[in-house]
């Protein structure tokens, strides 16, 4: 299955070659608007987008960049590309969108001096006086026909995306993951609950099979994350944290070295909780003011557990603080007491805060013993940002979750039943579904169905249910296909 997965990645997602050269484009896209033709540095820039071009046309002839349901294509292979970063893709993006634009494509025999010519002409548009047509003839006119502007609607007929098989490869994979990830809590926590060495070196490998799946694929994980009734909770929400976590670090652009320490803080954030007595993590009812001064005792207790039962280095020592940090919140009220000099909560803790809160909030099994929907737990959230937490990050978490998070299950304007896969960032609205029901019943066979596709117009999303309400169990949607 692993060999079947690695080959389906390499033939839609894209290597470092075509993510390099994606960038390179919009960074001299930019650039046009600022920087005269004549200056070194900008010549510069073309000749190293046109050396890289040219590498990747001598495969296929001809070299595409698309623009299709927020994501970003070369040669119809998904770059994995942050387009809030600083090369300006997502305004770029949005001028295209309003364009009809919907990719450009470059022949083999286009020259460096062509690439500038065609940088400067197509960064001066302005969407409220062009479209794709009028461009494309004035592409002719300046003698620039080694380039093909493609519109948005044959980019669309085009489909450049995941297909429906590797999509579900992605999502066997991440379960395998996931569950690992699971066994690996599991056994920290039966370890450190009885002063016994953790194996680091087990926790670090499956924090990076973690970050792998991520930056390739973060739906599948966090629709993973959306169960809520898994036998353990203590182990399900650390590996829940961790895959939140990761998945907002990947978001920050952190690198690989800082993505394993966050992955590694994440999980072990709430370990101080096995010190605790078993009945108050499990009392069934709401917490007493005795309850809570116990339960305000586990940051404390989870730094120094990782401080003995581990040798310390960098993935420790974050850990640790992660421990000690996570419930401090921005005005530095919060718990544990900070008495001496009051310094910056570090990032891993300001991350781990908010994603903890969340899980925490959503499955409603230690501090609330009802749980809240994700999109009232957001609200929530938002509301205490000037005390509790970091407003750009939150917003960051708010763009990840969506408006329908992956794994939450919908009613769609044909009265049937789907989960959803996959968010949509162009258009939160209309994510990628899992159809499993309708007015008949559950469906023996679901549906796959992309409702950002024209042809699924009549297809949209009236609400959020709760699956239980109805007698369903969205826990068989999400591991069952």
């Amino acid at each position: 299955m692993e060999m079947q997965v690695s080959d389906a990645i390499g033939r839609v997602l894209a290597g470092k070659k075509e993510a390099k050269l994606l960038n390179a484009f919009f960074v001299l896209y930019k650039n046009a608007r600022i920087i005269e033709s004549s200056n070194r540095a900008f010549r510069k820039q073309i000749a190293g987008f046109y050396e890289q071009l040219k590498t990747l046309s001598l495969q296929s002839g001809q070299v595409t960049i698309k623009v299709y349901s927020g994501r970003y294509f070369v040669d119809d292979r998904m770059v994995r590309f942050d387009d809030r970063g600083l090369s300006g893709a997502g305004t770029i993006a949005a001028e295209w969108r309003a364009l009809g634009l919907g990719g450009v494509e470059f022949s083999t025999d286009i020259s460096a001096e062509e690439i500038g010519r065609f940088i400067k002409f197509i960064s001066s548009v302005k969407p409220t006086r062009e479209n794709v047509e009028s461009l494309s003839e004035s592409l002719k006119s300046h003698g620039l026909t080694a380039i093909k502007l493609l519109s948005a609607k044959e980019v669309d007929t085009g489909r450049p995306g995941i297909p429906e098989e590797v999509r579900r490869q992605f999502r066997t994979a991440a379960r395998s993951t996931f569950f690992k990830a699971l066994a690996v809590v599991e056994d920290v926590v039966v370890n450190t609950a009885a002063d016994r060495q953790v194996n680091i070196s087990r926790t670090k490998r499956v924090v990076h099979s973690l970050i792998d799946h991520i930056t390739r694929d973060e739906s599948s994980l966090l629709e993973l994350s959306a169960i809520k009734d898994y036998d353990d909770y203590t182990y399900a929400h650390s590996t829940n944290v961790c895959v939140y976590a990761l998945t907002l670090g990947v978001r920050l652009n952190l690198d690989r070295a800082r993505l394993s320490q966050l992955g590694f803080t994440a999980l072990f954030h709430d370990v101080g909780k096995v010190k605790l007595p078993s009945d108050l993590i499990k009392k069934p009812d709401a917490y007493d003011e005795n309850d809570w001064i116990q339960m305000q005792q586990h940051p404390l207790l989870g730094a120094k557990s990782i401080l003995r039962n581990m040798k310390l280095d960098v993935h420790t020592a974050r850990a640790a603080r992660g421990a000690f940090e996570h419930h401090v919140n921005r005005d530095f009220t919060g718990y544990p007491a900070l008495r001496r000099e009051k310094r910056p909560v570090n990032l891993f803790s300001k991350i781990i805060s908010i994603v903890d809160t969340f899980d925490a909030l959503s499955s409603g099994r230690v501090y609330l013993k009802k749980a809240i929907p994700p999109d009232k737990v957001l609200k929530k959230m938002h509301y205490q940002m000037a005390v509790k937490f970091d407003p750009f990050l939150l917003k960051i978490f708010n763009d990840i979750i969506g408006i329908f998070p992956a794994g939450s299950v919908v009613l769609l304007t044909t009265e049937e039943i789907a989960l959803v896969l996959t968010n949509n960032e162009a258009d939160p609205a209309r994510p990628f579904v899992k159809i499993v029901g309708n007015r008949e019943g559950l469906l023996p066979n679901p549906v796959w169905a992309d409702l950002s596709h024209s042809e699924q117009a009549d297809r949209r999303i009236v609400r959020m249910i709760d699956p239980a309400r109805h007698g369903l169990d969205a826990k068989d949607f999400i591991l069952n296909d």
